[in-house]
């Protein structure tokens, strides 16, 4: 009889430990179908923000394309022109430039535009180049936002009654005008045929385009003599002295005049009103509105 109880309870022992069993072994597939689950349920959050990501990238790249400047397109032949003026105004041969920016006024259509690095574009960017206010008025030198900024040459070209014709401005540059040393004035290397002046020069410092302080005058006749005069300025206007001579002309009219340098055969004659003008200033002014030039 206690063979029997004994045996009861072991089989009562057994089923309770498969029962725990069991439930362990039910508990431990619950866990891992909850941790399955919970893994395949992140990466889906994940794809729909790179998903975002990759909408967003095309419209980045499009704006960074758009804001670049393609170019004008050259043909061989305006690329020649463009590389030869260069060249000429590297080497301080502005006739030279004057006669190629005549000979080519028609390569070009849209301004103002710039030369720089073998390629012509709409935008004046920073550093050196040629740029192209109109057909005939060229700058050459440093740029910066812009303008002219450091050292830098212009010519105007122009077509006269009296022969063709370069005005040209050259020196120290700063926020589009001059300023510093530098020299202004224009030449006739063309088609002169009548006794005028054919060469000046106006030598000195610049301060906004205007002359201040001492300055070199010299001009010279068609047959090339050259008379030279120094004398002061302010705001581009003359600071007469004692070597101004007040005399009258012809018709009555008060004049002023100074002798040249050494000489007494030339003089320098302005009329009262004259001699109170800012005469003494950059001929070619830079301006993208009103295309730049000599200001007559």
């Amino acid at each position: 009889m206690n063979h029997d109880l004994n045996k009861t309870k072991r089989e009562e022992n057994l089923r309770t430990g498969i029962t725990i069993a069991l439930v362990y072994v039910l508990m431990f597939l619950l866990s891992v179908a909850g941790t399955v689950r919970n893994s395949k349920e992140v990466p889906i959050k994940e794809p729909q923000r790179s998903k975002i990501q990759a909408q967003d990238a095309p419209a980045e790249k499009m704006a960074i394309t758009e804001t670049q400047d393609p170019g004008i397109f050259l043909k061989a032949a305006d690329q020649e022109f463009l590389e030869g003026l260069t060249g000429r105004f590297q080497e301080g041969d502005l006739e030279g430039a004057a006669r190629l920016v005549e000979a080519n006024q028609n390569s070009l259509n849209e301004f103002p535009c710039m030369y720089s690095e073998g390629r012509l574009k709409r935008e004046i960017t920073d550093g050196a180049g040629l740029v192209f206010l109109k057909p005939a008025v060229v700058f050459y030198g440093d740029f910066k936002n812009g303008v002219p900024d450091g050292t830098a040459a212009a010519i105007s070209v122009l077509s006269l009654e009296e022969g063709r014709r370069y005005d040209y401005s050259y020196g120290n540059w700063k926020n589009g005008k001059m300023n510093g040393s530098g020299e202004c004035g224009y030449r006739y290397y063309d088609g002169v045929t009548q006794d005028i002046t054919v060469k000046t020069s106006k030598n000195g410092m610049f301060q906004n385009d205007l002359m201040q302080g001492e300055i070199t005058y010299s001009s010279t006749n068609r047959q090339g003599e050259t008379a030279v005069w120094q004398f002061q300025t302010a705001d581009g206007v003359i600071v007469r002295n004692d070597r101004w001579i007040r005399d009258t002309d012809a018709n009555g009219a008060v004049i002023y005049k100074l002798l040249a340098n050494g000489e007494k055969d030339h003089a320098y004659a302005l009329s009262e009103r004259a001699i109170g003008e800012d005469r003494w200033k950059n001929l070619i002014l830079f301006s993208q509105n009103e295309g730049g030039g000599t200001k007559q």
